[in-house]
């Protein structure tokens, strides 16, 4: 494979329809998004009319759907819809511009065809209202395209804490689409069903350390994260703490992450080579082996990541449930991972060549705070979207394809801060906790000089004290002086002449 790219898009968001509750502890809105193309970041030789091509989503959706369990899809109806895709032109690959695979769409035949009047009118007739002839699902889209009606469009509403009776739960979302934790077909167990956090990680506690973690639910990938300490750095002159969605939220072969596991319906081993094992001796303890978990795979009563009639995936992934922000299940296999499956074994980049992982390009989500506000000040979120293609015995134009995971696209997303956010950031919780200080020392200080001075002056005293006064004034002295020496010159004159002074 070969990476172009980048091609550029300004994304805005727009919060609408404010509301608060009775005692104003949770904040309703609506959050709208505007996507225009850009040609200012995009590569020289990124053109929106440029022609590629990829994987033909709603043909393999059908392909897979055909294969599902759940839709009881007989062979004599296997061979009908086989027969319709190949009319209808329905191939593994197809070819279309840039813009269209991702904003514009472009038409298929399949969805053309299903949404047609005529299909209509049948399902009507045979299925009452609501009703489809068509057995497996059906992008409810006029075309296709990625982002296809996403432009001025809303993701699902939002119930959040404003923060009014605890300041560090501020953002944490309460309600999405009107639920409390997401449906039973898209996850298993509570802690993949949980809805935690802030919407899309814009929220974090304050005093942050490294030791601090802080959950976030991203409506767009129908899940929520647990962000861990990452590393420090300076933005702007303000010291902040970086936080990421490392490696263990990306293992579904973890315990505590099977609930979001890939459910591989359709039961294709697209990595054979993974786990490597060492060769395997006699099985003694058959049945007592959880296989399910990643460090029995390579157990001798184990066989690999083949469990229950069907394959595990490596870690580094999890599959798309839904429509990215909305309360719809997602009608085609779709798989989610860091960029150039940075968190995956070798053996998930070998098969695809051109995957080279570099930590610090394809580190997936990253989220710098002020340590002291939580206030967010930078943002990159980095994802890949793959698609399964797989060989089907039913469908003439899968027949010779491999079973394999193709990388589709990859996107980064990094929000632009207006200038007066960093300075005031770096005014409240940079420059004034600096000058504070440096008042305290001056404090301290000019505090330390004065008792300094109190004592020198205390000390002077005491020295002053110690040597007692005379008990007459110098008059009364030299009186007595004169007095005394008027005496002696009195008596010396009787006594044998004056002494001349």
């Amino acid at each position: 494979m070969v990476e172009i790219g980048p091609f550029s898009v300004i994304e805005s968001e727009q919060k609408k329809y404010l509301d608060f509750n009775g005692d104003k502890s949770q904040m309703f809105y609506q959050n709208y998004k505007k996507y225009i193309l850009s040609k200012d970041y995009s590569c020289d030789e990124c053109d929106w009319d440029r022609t590629l091509v990829f994987p033909n989503p709603p043909g393999l959706g059908a392909v897979g759907s055909m294969i599902d369990p759940q839709f009881k899809i007989t062979r004599t109806g296997r061979t009908i819809i086989a027969t319709a895709l190949m009319i209808l032109g329905e191939y593994p690959f197809v070819s279309h511009k840039v813009r269209e695979v991702l904003f514009d769409g472009y038409e298929d035949a399949l969805l053309s065809a299903a949404h047609s009047g005529f299909v209509t009118i049948l399902s009507g007739i045979f299925k009452g209202d609501g009703g489809s002839i068509v057995p497996i699902p059906i992008p409810q889209m006029p075309k296709f395209g990625y982002f296809q009606g996403y432009n001025n469009s809303r993701d699902e509403e939002y119930w959040i804490e404003t923060g009014k009776d605890d300041i560090n739960q501020i953002g944490q979302v309460k309600k999405w689409a009107g639920i409390t934790e997401l449906p039973g077909s898209w996850w298993t167990g509570d802690h993949a069903r949980r809805i935690s956090g802030s919407d899309s990680g814009s929220f974090t506690q304050m005093h942050l350390d490294e030791s601090s973690t802080a959950d976030m639910f991203f409506s767009f990938m129908c899940r929520s994260f647990t962000k861990t300490f990452y590393k420090k750095d300076t933005i702007q002159s303000i010291p902040t703490m970086g936080y990421h969605i490392g490696y263990d939220e990306w293992d579904t072969t973890s315990d505590k992450n099977i609930g979001f596991r890939y459910r591989n319906i359709e039961k294709r081993n697209y990595f054979p080579d993974w786990p490597k094992c060492p060769p395997k001796g006699e099985c003694h303890q058959a049945g007592s082996i959880e296989c399910w978990k990643s460090e029995n795979f390579c157990h001798a009563c184990c066989d690999g990541s083949f469990y229950n009639g069907t394959y595990f995936l490596p870690p580094g992934m999890f599959p798309l449930v839904c429509y990215p922000g909305r309360l719809q299940p997602t009608p085609f296999a779709v798989v989610y991972s860091p960029p150039h499956f940075l968190f995956s074994p070798d053996e998930v980049r070998n098969p695809v060549v051109g995957m080279k992982p570099d930590p610090v390009k394809h580190e997936p989500m990253i989220y710098y705070h002020e340590t002291y506000s939580g206030t967010t000040l930078k943002v990159v979120n980095r994802l890949q979207v793959n698609m399964p293609v797989i060989k089907s015995l039913d469908v003439p134009s899968s027949q010779n394809m491999p079973n394999v995971m193709i990388p589709l696209f990859w996107q980064e997303a990094t929000p632009i801060y207006h200038q007066f956010i960093f300075n005031q950031v770096w005014l409240g919780f940079v420059l004034v906790p600096r000058l504070m200080t440096v008042l305290q020392f001056v404090a301290l200080g000019f505090g330390l000089f004065l008792l300094a001075l109190l004592f020198f002056l205390q000390l002077r005293k005491s020295k002053s004290s110690s040597v007692k006064p005379m008990k007459s004034s110098f008059l009364e002295r030299t009186s007595n002086w004169l007095s005394s020496t008027t005496s002696n010159s009195y008596n010396s004159d009787q006594s044998g002449g004056l002494r001349r002074m």
